[in-house]
């Protein structure tokens, strides 16, 4: 019976793996062209002044776009991000500041996205994180990747910067998790909210579409905005996908282990859909990823070198396309599974205990 299973887990790791490199040849890759329309690049930021002033530099920067705005809003942060903000004389820069006390029903990010949206008179709306570092031709080339496929919303996936152990064994999984289990082809043209594929860091979208879809107000309350803004777009007949933003883009999320810890507490339990729904994921990835090494302590070496070989080789592609760092670090996908699965056990735990907060503000 062991024997089977793991003869199963390792057929799913495999066709896995083939739609990992299916997917990558045929990532859409932005190329910048020049943009007429007027384009504002948006920045929530709360707490952010290791950050913002990069974020901010690099988005002035933007080139081939002839009417471009930066606009930020400082969400009432206690740090010295106002601060920081006020060293900036450039009259393409608007600051705008948030209060203390939400809006009932919204959450932090979610409204701070709203009032900058309402805040200008563009054609395309530029999200981005205060974490982000953009390329001069970033937003360029977002925008003409989006009007060559004729979508309504690209979201370029940034390539992740991992300075402590943890988020080198837990951020690749990020892109690795969409690239090896979604087909990315179908995403262009689906509706189906299942299939959606979206990551706030830098997130690309036609305003017209936006309105119509309701924006931000449509999904005030879902900790996972960028998704949940995706299927927004799908319910009203928009179509929007993931991109490679890796040579575009970078992102440093963490800088500590601990504040990873609480980075993904706060969105984990909410992932999958439910309890279930994330029973199920997490018991999938142990199955197939983790479950055939089993195979080495009865006797099956072989199926048991297949199975964390294919694993290993899904990261590889995913790290190849994300420009991560491919070595040793793809060998230890394994534990990594691992880890991600605690993560969901914390973020879960911390929920009902009703715990989770983030930027000091909790998260029901």
């Amino acid at each position: 019976m062991a024997t089977t299973l793991i003869t199963i887990a390792v057929v799913i790791s495999l066709l896995l793996t083939l739609n990992t490199i299916v997917n990558q040849l045929f990532l859409i890759r932005a190329k910048p062209g020049q943009i007429s329309e007027k384009v504002a690049i948006l920045i929530p930021a709360r707490n952010e002044e290791n950050t913002i002033t990069t974020a901010v530099r690099s988005a002035l920067a933007q080139v081939q776009l002839d009417n471009f705005e930066v606009v930020v809003l400082n969400d009432a942060s206690t740090d010295a991000t106002a601060q920081k903000l006020l060293e900036f004389s450039d009259q393409r820069l608007t600051i705008i500041n948030g209060e203390p006390d939400l809006p009932e029903g919204w959450l932090g990010k979610n409204w701070a996205c709203h009032r900058l949206t309402e805040s200008v008179d563009v054609d395309f709306y530029v999200f981005i994180d205060s974490d982000v570092t953009l390329e001069p031709s970033a937003v360029a080339s977002a925008i003409t990747a989006l009007t060559q496929n004729q979508l309504h919303l690209v979201s370029p996936y940034p390539k992740q910067i991992a300075p402590i152990w943890l988020a080198r064994l837990i951020q690749p999984l990020l892109q690795w998790s969409w690239l090896t289990t979604v087909p990315l082809r179908a995403t262009r043209s689906t509706k189906r909210p299942s299939l959606a594929v979206a990551n706030g860091q830098f997130l690309v979208c036609r305003a017209d579409s936006y309105r119509i879809s309701g924006g931000h107000q449509a999904v005030k309350g879902e900790v996972l905005d960028d998704i949940a803004l995706l299927r927004a777009f799908y319910r009203n007949g928009f179509s929007g996908c993931v991109i490679d933003g890796s040579d575009i883009a970078t992102c440093q999320m963490y800088e500590s282990n601990q504040a990873l810890v609480s980075g993904y507490s706060k969105s984990l339990w909410n992932a999958f859909g439910g309890p279930i729904g994330s029973l199920f994921v997490n018991l999938f990835f142990l199955f197939v990823y983790v479950y055939p090494l089993a195979g080495f302590a009865i006797g099956e070496n072989l199926l048991a070198t297949l199975g964390l070989a294919f694993g290993i080789m899904s990261r590889l592609v995913s790290a190849q396309s994300s420009k991560s760092k491919l070595l040793p670090d793809s060998l230890l996908h394994p534990i990594s599974i691992l880890i991600f699965v605690f993560l969901n056990v914390v973020s879960w735990g911390r929920h009902i205990a009703g715990t989770n907060t983030w930027k000091s503000r909790d998260l029901k």
